[in-house]
């Protein structure tokens, strides 16, 4: 254990002492700027050692289409979910206020509604499917 007499911050096992200058001109600090906002540093120092001494640095890329991709398949599945809350609801009022045949023919067109929003479900799943895809092997 050391005597710490002088009072202080303890001394550090393994110093930095050792510095080198580097002098970049434009299109090399430009370069030197585009890989670190890829890798998400914002020190140059660290960034420029862990380059020198091959430590792996993350890369992360942001695809704004994502985002987008989600907020709208978000919506369309609030929106189905107001159909069917809204399908329960005419279901009710037809078997309510009309005659059984006349319930029944407007149901049928109901049900190829519905049938035609299965179909477009199913592509909606098929495209997110292919996104999905898409998007994992651009993150590998």
């Amino acid at each position: 254990m050391t005597d710490f007499t002088k009072g202080g911050r303890p001394p550090l096992i393994d110093r930095c002492d050792h510095c080198v200058k580097v002098r970049f001109n434009n299109a090399e600090w430009d370069e030197l700027t585009r890989m670190m906002e890829r890798a998400d540093m914002t020190v140059k120092a660290t960034f420029i050692k862990q380059l020198i001494f091959g430590k792996p640095f993350k890369v992360l890329t942001t695809d704004k289409n994502l985002s987008v991709y989600c907020a709208k398949l978000s919506e369309f599945f609030a929106q189905y979910r107001m159909i069917g809350v809204n399908y329960d609801l005419v279901v009710k009022t037809l078997r309510e206020n009309f005659t059984e045949k006349k319930a029944m023919t407007l149901l049928y067109k109901l049900e190829k509604a519905t049938l035609n929003l299965v179909r477009l479900t199913t592509d909606v799943m098929s495209l997110s499917e292919k996104f999905d895809e898409q998007w994992s092997q651009k993150s590998r």
